[in-house]
C-alpha cells in the first residue's frame, strides 16, 4: 500500500486475513502493488521512445521467461508479434466487452508460451481475454480505463498491479527496478499512530460490502443455531437468580443450544405458576444480566460501560466463562441485549487485549489511576521520583523493570495502564470471550463490528415515550360504538401516562416494558410477538400477558385515577403470578 515515499505491508490486526476479497475491497478506495516473483520487463529493453514500441515489445516478448509470456501493445496498433497468436475475433470480443476501453490506451497480454509457439491460428478466449477463472487476477467490470491506464488480462503471471501507476505506465515510465525499490522489504514504522491508521483503513474497507449485512440478517443467522427440539431447564429463585442460573450451566447435559425453559419460584420453594412461553425467559435473562453487571464481582466501572475485573472465586467456579454464555444466549434465545460493555472492552472483544490503545482514564481503581497519573504528570526528576515511589507496588506487579525517566514517563504510564485494565485480567478475559463463543455470537461481533456494537455498548439515546408507544398494535372495539369513544379517550391517557414516565420518577418507562414483557429494554429485533394493547373495564388495574406481549388497561373517567392505579400495579407486580 502507498505510504508517503514508500510502499509498505498492510498493518493487519488478529482478526484480520489478507485474502482475495480484502484485497478486492481496498482497491475501491487506494491503489494497491502486487510485486511479482519474477522479473516481467527487463529494465534495459524499456521502450526508449515511442516510434521504437514494437521493436521494443518483440525484445521484451522474446528474453521472457519460458512459463510466461506479455506483450505490451497499443489498442489501436498492436504488435504483429501479438496478432500472430491473438485472432482478431477475440481482440474485437475484448474491446466489445470492455467498451471503456480506447484506441490509444494500452493493454498488457499475458498469455502461455507454448500458445505463441504451436501452430495453432488463434488462442482461446480463456487465455488472450480477461479470464475470471480462480488462479487469474482479473480487472473489476465497473473499473473504467481511462487513457494512460493499464487494462490487464492474466494467463499464468504471478503477480501484476492494480490501480493507477505511480506515473505514466509500468511499460514506458517506471523501470521494474524503480518499482521494487519503493518496497521495503522490513517495514517496521516507529510511528504507532501511522500503524494505526493503515490498520483503521483495512477494518473500514473490508467492512464496506460487510456494512450492507442488516443486524436483522446476523441475528437471524444465530438464532438459527437454537435447537427448538430439546430444552434445558433453569429453575430460578428471584433472590439469587446467578445461583440457579450455575447449577443449570454446569450439568453434563447443558447445551446452550437447547431452547430455555425457566421456572421461577419464590423464597418459599412454591412455584409462580407461568408456563415459559417467551415472558419467563426474557425476564430471566433480564435478572441474570442485571446480576452478572453488579452483583457477582467479574465487572466494575460506571453502569453502563463495564470493563472486566480480577475475582479469583468467579475464575474457580468458572463464572466468567458462564457469564459470557449467558450474554450471548441472551442475545439468541430473544432476550434482552447486554448493553453494558465499555467501548473498550468491546474493541478487546474484536480486536484482542494486545492490539488495543488504553488511557490512564480507562483505570477504574480511584487511588490506581492517581497513582499513574502522577507519574505523567511529573515535570523534574523530585517529582517523578516522588510519583515512582508511591506507585512502587504497581510497577513492581506489571513487571515494569525499565528505569522511568522524564523522557519515558508518557511510555510507562501508558505501559502501567494498559497492564492494570487488560493485562491484570488477561485469563478471566480469555474465558469470557470463551463463553461467548456459544452460538456463533462472537464470531458475528468480529466480522460486523458495526452492527453488533448496540448490543453490547449502550447507546447514549435513552428509552423514550415514542419508543414505547410505537411498540404497540391497539386493538379497539368496533369504530362507532361507544366503546369506541371511550377507548379513544383512554388511550390519551396512556399516551401522556408514558410522557409523565419519561420525566417523572414514580415509573419509569423500564418499569412499564418490564410489566408487559419481562425485559427493561427493547430487544436488537424488537418483540416476537408484536406488543399489543387493549382496554378492560372489569379490573381497575392492568393486566399484563408476557408471553404473547399483551397490555391490557383500565377503564377510567378522571386521568389522575388511571395514573394511580396504573403505578401501583406496575410496581406491585415483580412477578409472573401478580402481572
Amino acid at each position: 500500500m502507498p505510504c508517503h515515499n514508500k510502499l509498505v505491508e498492510p498493518s493487519l490486526t488478529s482478526n484480520q486475513k489478507l485474502s482475495g476479497g480484502l484485497l478486492k475491497k481496498l482497491f475501491h478506495q487506494k491503489s494497491i502493488y502486487v510485486r511479482p516473483d519474477k522479473v516481467i520487463l527487463s529494465e534495459e529493453n524499456q521502450s526508449p521512445s515511442s516510434g521504437e514500441d514494437s521493436h521494443a515489445e518483440s525484445l521484451d516478448f522474446a528474453q521472457m521467461s519460458d512459463s510466461d509470456k506479455c506483450v505490451i501493445g497499443s489498442v489501436g496498433d498492436i504488435s504483429k508479434e501479438v496478432v500472430s497468436a491473438i485472432s482478431t475475433v477475440e481482440a474485437q470480443s475484448l474491446f466489445r466487452n470492455n467498451p471503456s476501453i480506447s484506441s490509444g490506451d494500452q493493454v498488457i497480454w499475458c498469455v502461455a508460451t507454448e500458445d505463441i509457439c504451436t501452430d495453432a491460428p488463434s488462442i482461446s478466449a480463456d487465455t488472450a481475454t480477461m479470464s475470471t477463472s480462480p488462479p487469474v487476477i482479473t480487472i473489476d467490470e465497473t473499473l473504467i480505463l481511462s487513457s494512460g491506464t493499464s487494462a490487464i488480462s492474466s494467463g499464468n503471471t504471478s503477480g501484476v498491479s492494480h490501480g493507477p501507476q505511480p506515473s505514466g505506465n509500468i511499460s514506458s515510465s517506471t523501470s521494474y527496478s524503480t518499482y521494487l525499490d519503493l518496497f521495503e522489504e522490513e517495514y517496521l514504522s516507529d510511528d504507532h499512530d501511522l500503524q494505526e491508521a493503515i490498520s483503521r483503513s483495512l477494518d473500514s474497507s473490508a467492512s464496506e460490502s460487510d456494512l450492507k449485512v442488516t443486524l436483522e440478517r446476523i441475528m437471524e443467522q444465530i438464532a438459527s443455531r437454537v435447537n427448538n427440539d430439546s430444552t434445558v431447564r433453569f429453575n430460578i429463585v428471584r433472590r439469587n437468580v446467578w445461583d440457579g442460573a450455575s447449577r443449570a450451566m454446569g450439568r453434563s447435559n447443558f447445551s446452550p443450544e437447547k431452547k430455555v425453559d425457566v421456572k421461577f419460584t419464590d423464597d418459599y420453594g412454591i412455584s409462580e405458576g407461568a408456563v415459559d412461553n417467551g415472558g419467563p425467559t426474557r425476564e430471566f435473562f433480564r435478572l441474570c444480566l442485571h446480576e452478572i453487571k453488579d452483583k457477582i464481582g467479574i465487572f466494575e466501572g460506571p453502569l453502563n460501560a463495564k470493563v472486566l475485573t480480577c475475582n479469583s472465586k468467579a475464575m474457580k467456579d468458572n463464572g466468567y466463562f458462564y457469564a459470557g454464555q449467558i450474554m450471548a444466549m441472551s442475545i439468541a434465545h430473544g432476550g434482552q441485549s447486554p448493553c453494558f460493555l465499555s467501548e473498550l472492552l468491546y474493541e478487546c472483544l474484536i480486536k484482542g487485549p494486545d492490539n488495543v490503545k488504553v488511557k490512564t482514564e480507562h483505570i477504574t481503581d480511584e487511588e490506581t489511576r492517581s497513582q499513574v497519573q502522577s507519574i505523567l504528570r511529573a515535570e523534574t526528576e523530585s517529582q517523578l521520583q516522588e510519583a515512582v515511589a508511591q506507585a512502587a507496588s504497581l510497577i513492581s506487579l506489571a513487571g515494569h523493570n525499565v528505569r522511568i525517566t522524564l523522557e519515558n514517563k508518557k511510555d510507562t504510564a501508558l505501559d502501567l495502564a494498559h497492564w492494570y485494565v487488560l493485562q491484570r485480567t488477561r485469563a478471566p478475559f480469555e474465558r469470557f470471550r470463551d463463553g461467548l463463543t456459544s452460538l456463533g455470537v462472537l464470531d458475528a461481533l468480529q466480522r460486523y463490528p458495526l452492527q453488533t456494537k448496540c448490543l453490547f455498548v449502550k447507546a447514549e439515546k435513552g428509552l423514550t415515550a415514542t419508543d414505547v408507544e410505537n411498540l404497540f398494535e391497539i386493538i379497539y372495539s368496533e369504530r362507532g360504538s361507544n366503546a369506541f369513544r371511550e377507548e379513544c379517550r383512554i388511550l390519551a391517557f396512556w399516551q401522556d401516562y408514558l410522557q409523565d414516565a419519561e420525566i417523572e420518577n414514580d415509573v419509569s418507562l423500564e418499569d412499564i416494558l418490564v410489566f408487559f414483557t419481562g425485559c427493561d429494554s427493547i430487544p436488537a429485533l424488537g418483540f416476537s410477538p408484536k406488543p399489543s394493547l387493549e382496554f378492560i373495564t372489569h379490573s381497575r388495574f392492568p393486566v399484563a400477558n408476557t408471553c404473547e406481549n399483551i397490555l391490557r388497561i383500565p377503564v377510567h373517567a378522571e386521568y389522575t385515577d388511571f395514573r394511580s392505579d396504573m403505578n401501583f400495579a406496575i410496581r406491585n407486580s415483580p412477578g409472573f403470578g401478580r402481572a
